[in-house]
C-alpha cells in the first residue's frame, strides 16, 4: 500500500492529538495504571505512582480533554477509567502511522538526487 501526500497529512493530523497526548511519561504511566483497574481515584493514582497528586491531576485533565479517560462524580469523589473507544482509535492511528512507515521503507529515493541543483536554505557547516 502506498500513501500519498494527502493520506500521510491526513493521517499526521488526525493522529497527531491523541500522539501528543501520549508524549509525556507521566501521562503513559497513568494509562498503564488505570488499565489495571475498573476506575481509580487521582489520589490512589498519586499514592501508586512516584508523581504527585498535582502532576497526577494536570495530566489527567490532558488525557480526559483527548477523550483518553473519563470520570464519573460521587459526591466528593471523582473515578477515573480508560475509554476504550479513544484508546482503539489511538491505536488505529499508531498502526496507520507505523504502517506508513513500514510501506515507504522499501521504496525509499534519494530527495535530492547528486544531478540536481539544490538550495537547502541552510548554511554549510563550519
Amino acid at each position: 500500500m502506498s500513501m500519498n501526500q494527502t493520506d500521510y497529512q491526513e493521517t499526521a493530523i488526525a493522529g497527531a492529538p491523541y500522539f501528543l497526548a501520549v508524549s509525556h511519561p507521566a501521562r503513559i504511566q497513568i494509562l498503564l495504571h488505570l488499565a489495571k483497574y475498573k476506575g481509580c481515584r487521582a489520589g490512589s493514582i498519586s499514592a501508586r505512582l512516584p508523581l504527585a497528586k498535582s502532576t497526577v491531576s494536570q495530566h489527567l485533565t490532558k488525557l480526559k480533554k483527548m477523550g483518553l479517560v473519563t470520570c464519573t462524580r460521587k459526591e466528593t469523589c471523582v473515578n477515573y477509567t480508560l475509554n476504550e473507544q479513544a484508546l482503539d482509535e489511538l491505536k488505529s492511528y499508531f498502526e496507520e502511522f507505523m504502517n506508513a512507515l513500514e510501506s515507504m521503507r522499501e521504496n525509499r529515493q534519494e530527495c535530492c538526487p547528486d544531478n540536481e541543483e539544490m538550495d537547502c536554505g541552510l548554511e554549510p557547516f563550519e
